[in-house]
């Protein structure tokens, strides 16, 4: 009988040979930065390892992946996001909001909120659930009483369906 240890580094070896490709071309697809979708996979990986005992179903594993990369660059997004605004603060530019860029914030925080109240019912509470309350994916499924699958779904709808909304504004900061 085989150590449960070297079971485990057989599934995750497995796992990344039949991930991999989908994975990587997916999150290029995301941030469209070869260097920082490598990085988003090895991190990836590195938290299915952590938690490879507790992973039940092989067969829809590329969703679990698929998740965690997601939000490992959404963390990499807001990690930036505080770092420029940590840098723009002790700065010896302007440290004072003018009321355009006030203006332009409230604009743009009325255009999110108008197109998130444009989704369907179900997509905006799922999407208000994990974006403003930062339930995870299974804590709304428990909420809502819906598979995490069909949570997905609901988010990966949400934001397309945002993103092609809000495209006007790219360009505005």
């Amino acid at each position: 009988m085989k150590p449960i240890r070297n079971i485990s580094q057989e599934r995750f070896k497995r796992i990344v040979e039949d991930t991999f490709d989908r994975l990587y071309a997916s999150l290029y697809l995301l941030c469209n930065n070869k260097q920082l979708s490598e990085d988003i996979m090895q991190e990836t990986y590195i938290r299915l390892w952590k938690n490879i005992e507790q992973v039940q179903d092989d067969h829809t594993i590329i969703i679990l992946l698929k998740t965690y990369a997601r939000n490992i660059f959404l963390d990499e997004v807001r990690s930036a996001a505080r770092k420029n605004a940590s840098l723009s603060r002790h700065s010896p530019e302007e440290t004072v909001e003018s009321p355009e860029d006030c203006f332009k914030n409230r604009e743009l925080n009325t255009a999110i909120q108008s197109a998130i109240k444009k989704l369907p019912r179900q997509q905006q509470i799922i999407f208000r659930l994990h974006k403003e309350h930062a339930m995870s994916y299974k804590q709304i499924s428990a909420r809502m009483n819906i598979g995490t699958g069909t949570i997905e779904v609901h988010m990966n709808r949400a934001l397309k369906t945002l993103k092609q909304h809000l495209s006007h504004l790219q360009g505005t900061e």
